[in-house]
């Protein structure tokens, strides 16, 4: 098919312009990419509600045909001068990079992006460092049988695109691996597309396990989990001053896999500070990580040694929120500068202690209501929540794919006060199901 011929501009009329791929709701970086005087222009496969009073161009078009991304490339660079090429969700972290290299702005290569999209990819990358965990890749239950023996009995099972602890199993016994193997064939209709997406249409030289086939079986730590937020640039590498303290649903009582709150700044010891971003950032060499933030897990052995769960090249999904109200700067400005390669500055002082909560119901059903809000409303730590689910909507739990009811945000000066009400707001806050 014959390219029709593309407007010309010169390079003095071409705009500075930052490309995010795809737009759900999280406004921030965009509006900070505006503010550092760079056009925000979005490439989406529909445009949604609202997308046309935020962005100062929009391009709707297939998201799944390289020849696409490919022309798109080109009408781009004839219009823009493109800085920097931003995803804010994992979901298109992939075509981010794969945009970045046809535009030749320095970015995350495509194999890198992979790696933290897909975490079969990543434990192969990541395979050559102590601070691994080990793990097998698996396409049936025969192999995954093999597989926990292999690694020991205690094991997790793990979709292998999946995010916010979302289709996580852990399997102790024969038994429970049959039923959480079960459980996963049973959600496959359900998966998100664009989540579950293995890029067959951009042709790779390299062998892309498919999410929809193929499951991970992680050898069980036992641990403390932590957070690291980071950027990149080209070269450089800038950690925000604290790790996030993890309280997992297993901590709370609950036989799930979401993470009940999050703590900033950490009580950790500084040691454990310094060897958990020497670990993100050996990861982040090791992939090639660039021009992005990332989000990466861990986990403190009782012994104290770390290892290393996932990496994300995008901010986290409450970073924001909680970086903000623990020490006062916004992460968003930050990711602008470290993506368009110049130098970020971060406050290490902290202002006061936060926590942010997920809550999930203990079963599936209708969301009714969330029991004893009047109680969180009155507490002197309460700073806001988000209800998520709506009346009668579907929810349920992490581990069988289900996104949180709601998030709430608590303050304070002392940590360990917080922590306290953390736990009692865990317990409390009931939420009832139909």
């Amino acid at each position: 098919m014959e390219i029709p011929k593309l407007p010309q501009y010169s390079l003095m009329r071409r705009k500075k312009a930052i490309v995010f791929t795809e737009y759900l709701h999280k406004l921030e970086s965009v509006e900070s990419a505006q503010r550092a005087g760079f056009a925000a222009v979005l490439v989406t496969r529909k445009i949604r509600n609202g997308a046309a009073k935020v962005f100062d161009e929009i391009f709707e078009m297939d998201l799944n045909q390289r020849e696409v991304w490919d022309d798109l490339a080109k009408k781009l660079k004839a219009k823009y001068n493109v800085k920097a090429v931003v995803s804010n969700y994992d979901h298109f972290v992939v075509q981010r990079s794969y945009l970045a290299e046809r535009l030749g702005v320095a970015s995350t290569a495509v194999y890198a992006a992979c790696c933290t999209r897909n975490k079969v990819l990543m434990r192969k990358a990541l395979a050559v460092i102590p601070e691994n965990i080990e793990f097998e890749e698996v396409k049936t239950l025969a192999e995954a049988k093999k597989a926990r023996k292999k690694l020991g009995g205690d094991v997790y099972l793990k979709s292998i695109a999946g995010i916010k602890s979302r289709c996580i199993f852990h399997v102790k016994s024969e038994a429970a691996l049959t039923r959480a193997w079960k459980e996963f064939c049973r959600l496959k209709a359900e998966l998100d597309e664009e989540l579950y997406n293995d890029f067959h249409y951009l042709d790779f030289r390299f062998n892309y396990p498919n999410p929809r086939k193929t499951v991970l079986v992680e050898k069980a730590i036992e641990g403390k989990q932590i957070t690291v937020c980071s950027l990149v640039d080209s070269h450089r590498i800038w950690h925000a001053p604290s790790v996030c303290d993890v309280a997992t649903a297993a901590e709370i009582g609950r036989d799930d896999s979401f993470l009940a709150f999050r703590i900033l700044p950490s009580q950790q010891p500084k040691g454990i500070w310094r060897e958990a971003k020497k670990i993100t950032e050996t990861a982040i060499r090791i992939l090639g990580l660039r021009n992005c933030a990332i989000h990466s897990e861990l986990i403190i052995e009782p012994d104290g040694k770390v290892k290393i769960i996932e990496i994300a090249s995008r901010i986290g999904g409450y970073r924001t929120l909680m970086y903000s109200h623990a020490y006062g700067f916004y992460l968003p400005d930050l990711v602008i500068r470290a993506v368009t390669g110049r130098p970020v500055k971060i406050r290490k002082k902290a202002q006061q202690f936060v926590s942010l909560l997920e809550l999930f119901p203990k079963k599936n059903g209708k969301f009714a209501r969330i029991e004893n809000l009047k109680e969180l409303r009155k507490d002197s730590s309460f700073d806001h929540i988000k209800i998520k689910a709506k009346r009668n909507q579907a929810v349920g739990l992490a581990r069988e794919n289900f996104e949180p009811v709601a998030a709430i945000l608590l303050k304070g000066k002392n940590y360990k006060e917080l922590e306290k009400k953390s736990f009692y707001f865990q317990e409390k806050l009931n939420v009832v199901v139909r």
